[in-house]
């Protein structure tokens, strides 16, 4: 049996109303010579009926199930069974352009490249469609200092920099040589332990590649769903990011990047929480609610240690001025300022 040049992995949860047009995204590529590994993560719906239906249509499509584990285990299982040359990872309610892996493997094999990174747009259930500034122009990673430079700013920026990220993390954004998974035992951290599972398994990959890719096409789409729960407001997103922070000081001080390492990791701390902060305060939670969560936040320790040691005060204006007044547990102060942002915006 010939060997697909790429197989692609879905982990399937919940989505029947969406998995139709992701799976025609992936059925009616341009490159043929793939395998779609559907992996039903112990769906309630219709899904793993639906999943077994299309394997029953196409010899191309394979199913496994197993009870739920979450979104890094569900890619683990697909992994355990991927044959492809290339990995590719595509979440069930989203889709790709039909050209994606046509172009993506022919890239990836004439440059013998062990990672093609490239751009994504946004759109929601009303078809408006936004790509965020991620990457610019197509660029050549291929020395160790490259692509280390590459990993830090996958991290976050420097203190100085306007945004806090310039390069998004997203797995379902690359195309990965699949020798480099297997010869490494490369896996998914579990998101219920590390909230950011796909930054984490970049990491490992990067750590292990001689040869990155950058190119600006936005071949992904991914669904804003308003209901999803990445977009849920749930209190303890800041306690898991710091369990995140913690982890990447630790694997970036294990591989000896330095100084440097420590400012990137910081900055996405301390941009992660702001983000969940200002969603929090702009939720429908009531008032009270708000602001006694608010102060809890500002009782963490966290804040005063990294106020010792990282150089906010270099930060654009409002970033610094919100950490100031979040380490100095300026509760009131912070969400006034939160509420006058908002109007401003």
């Amino acid at each position: 049996m010939n060997t697909p040049k790429v197989s692609i992995i879905v982990p399937v949860y919940n989505v029947e109303k969406y998995l139709p047009c992701c799976m025609d995204s992936l059925l009616n590529q341009t490159l043929t010579d793939i395998e779609i590994i559907l992996v039903d993560d112990g769906s309630p719906d219709n899904c793993p009926a639906i999943c077994d239906e299309y394997a029953k249509q196409d010899h191309r499509v394979k199913v496994i199930h197993k009870m739920n584990g979450g979104l890094g285990y569900a890619r683990n299982s697909g992994l355990e069974m991927a044959t492809g040359e290339y990995i590719a990872f595509v979440d069930s309610d989203d889709y790709v352009e039909l050209n994606t892996y046509e172009k993506l493997h022919r890239l990836a094999t004439d440059t013998k490249t062990d990672v093609v990174h490239f751009n994504f747009q946004r759109f929601n259930n009303q078809k408006n469609t936004w790509m965020p500034t991620t990457i610019c122009k197509e660029m050549l990673y291929n020395t160790e200092n490259s692509i280390r430079g590459f990993m830090l700013d996958m991290i976050a920026t420097g203190p100085k920099a306007r945004t806090d990220m310039v390069i998004q993390c997203s797995s379902c954004c690359a195309l990965f040589r699949h020798e480099v998974i297997k010869r490494y035992g490369l896996r998914f951290k579990s998101e219920r332990e590390l909230i950011s599972e796909d930054l984490v398994f970049n990491m490992d990959f990067l750590l292990h590649s001689s040869k990155v890719i950058t190119i600006p096409d936005a071949f992904y789409n991914y669904r804003v769903n308003l209901s999803s729960l990445s977009r849920t407001i749930r209190p303890d997103r800041i306690v898991k990011g710091h369990i995140l922070y913690q982890y990447l000081i630790g694997m970036l001080n294990e591989n000896k990047f330095g100084m440097e390492g420590y400012l990137r990791a910081t900055r996405r701390f301390i941009g992660y929480s702001r983000s969940n902060i200002r969603k929090y305060l702009r939720s429908s939670l009531p008032k009270n609610e708000k602001k006694q969560w608010l102060k809890e936040v500002a009782n963490y320790p966290y804040w005063r240690e990294i106020a010792y040691s990282y150089p906010y005060r270099k930060l654009p204006l409002m970033h610094a001025l919100h950490f100031y007044l979040l380490c100095k547990g300026y509760c009131h102060l912070l969400y006034f300022l939160e509420i006058i942002y908002k109007r401003v915006k």
